[in-house]
């Protein structure tokens, strides 16, 4: 053996000692790495084939950019995020991440029972409160004595909704009809369909909500988003009374548009979906209804979506809506590190990207980015994001009325079937809805 080949054969053992070291090390830093990871259980309730992908994905990019922190995501029904959360928190299995459903039977019970992290000092390290309008951030507050919209901030949505109008741009054409831009305008058109035989608005009452839904948004239309704090008030339980003249009113549209004839023939026995399915299909030229259906009309080229047009003198309307179940930090998010990774993830949730990819699968984002990309192939999301984005410029996103009480939301379609049906005034109607309220209240003050 030649001097040389010694030489090269000590160096090759030098080089496998120094591979060798070098792994170890390496294996080493990775085990700590691991052993310092912060994991973190989250559920949530995004079962539907596009929201599932989209989730999936967020956790994939958001795990690539914080290799620190793992996510073990699951997807739960909607009552899972009631009482069994509750049980499993309680018991101290529960998610650290987790999806809440606003109201006091849900999330201000979970904060009543100290189930939930306060996120105001991740609101501010995050600017939530410059990036959504309060409008939006009030419905997850809750004070220490347990009142509903004020106090402290206990979660933030990812999504939004909104009640708006919409309208089949080609029956409107049909008929000679401009796209109506004041309620005067809307029956107007109304009257104009009706004379030439096509159904001028559908409606389904079978199951109540489109119904409920209708009265609350020709309320809210006549509200000034500044004026807002007296219907704040009445939906978390403040004050107030329902017994309120724009309600009455808002009674009274729709009492006169049914008598004379301008809701779709037979909508007493029309489930909500079914008149949806109706008007996606052509039979009628106004829908008011929420964005949950713009999934569904995306391929009517069509169907177009607008604010409803707001009452005499009023600039700056309300519109009905909400989010969707809000992302909360729990209680078994044990110290600080968790506490924070937790909230890292939130924040990556309601961000610009995630609002981005909400719209990518169809979806309205709770998010007002207005550089937001819009999928070409669906104009019809780009219109409803218009509306979401300019709404939320001046604060102007209301409430779904039957948060009021726990029994409101019966209470509205039992009285909005009885005052379409001819059985009872709008007097007699609003009477019912305070008195329900007044006796929750009470039991709110005991």
């Amino acid at each position: 053996m030649s001097n040389s080949t010694v030489r090269s054969c000590r160096f090759c053992t030098t080089l496998r000692a120094l591979s060798r070291l070098v792994s170890a090390g390496l294996l080493a830093a990775a085990f700590a790495s691991a052993a310092h990871a912060v994991t973190l259980n989250e559920w949530d309730i995004y079962n539907y084939p596009q929201q599932t992908e989209a989730v999936d994905e967020a956790v994939k990019v958001f795990s690539q950019q914080n290799p620190g922190i793992v996510i073990q995501r699951s997807v739960h029904s909607f009552e899972d995020t009631r009482i069994p959360l509750k049980l499993a928190l309680s018991a101290g299995d529960g998610p650290q991440i987790a999806q809440v459903n606003q109201g006091g039977g849900d999330m201000g019970s979970l904060v009543k029972d100290k189930l939930l992290y306060p996120l105001d000092s991740y609101a501010s390290t995050y600017n939530w409160t410059t990036r959504f309008p309060a409008s939006i951030l009030t419905r997850n507050r809750w004070s220490d004595k347990g009142d509903f919209g004020s106090g402290k901030l206990y979660g933030i949505a990812s999504l939004g909704e909104m009640v708006g109008l919409y309208y089949n741009k080609a029956l409107l054409d049909k008929a000679g009809i401009a796209v109506p831009k004041t309620l005067a305008e809307l029956e107007s058109a109304m009257a104009k369909l009706k004379d030439k035989g096509t159904a001028p608005m559908m409606l389904g009452l079978l199951d109540g909500n489109m119904g409920q839904q209708m009265l609350s948004t020709l309320w809210e239309a006549q509200i000034e988003s500044r004026d807002r704090k007296k219907l704040d008030d009445l939906i978390y339980d403040v004050a107030g009374s329902f017994k309120d003249d724009k309600l009455v009113h808002a009674a009274n549209i729709m009492k006169s548009w049914n008598d004379k004839g301008y809701f779709f023939s037979g909508f007493q026995g029309i489930g909500q979906d079914d008149a949806a399915t109706l008007f996606q299909n052509g039979q009628a030229a106004f829908l008011i209804s929420g964005t949950w259906y713009l999934g569904q009309f995306k391929n009517n080229k069509d169907i177009h979506f607008a604010a409803i047009p707001g009452g005499e003198g009023v600039q700056h309307p309300l519109m009905v809506g909400g989010t969707d179940l809000a992302f909360s930090v729990t209680s078994t998010a044990k110290n600080k590190e968790q506490q924070d990774a937790a909230a890292k993830f939130i924040d990556y949730m309601v961000s610009d990207t995630m609002a981005n990819r909400w719209l990518n699968v169809g979806f309205l984002p709770a998010s007002t980015n207005k550089n937001a990309k819009i999928p070409a192939d669906n104009p019809l999301l780009a219109e409803a994001w218009q509306v979401w984005v300019t709404l939320n410029n001046y604060d102007g996103l209301g409430h779904y009325v039957d948060w009021a009480t726990p029994t409101m939301n019966a209470e509205l379609n039992q009285n909005v079937q009885l005052l379409l049906a001819g059985r009872q005034t709008a007097d007699q109607m609003v009477t019912n809805f305070d008195d329900n309220y007044q006796r929750y209240l009470k039991t709110l003050r005991h």
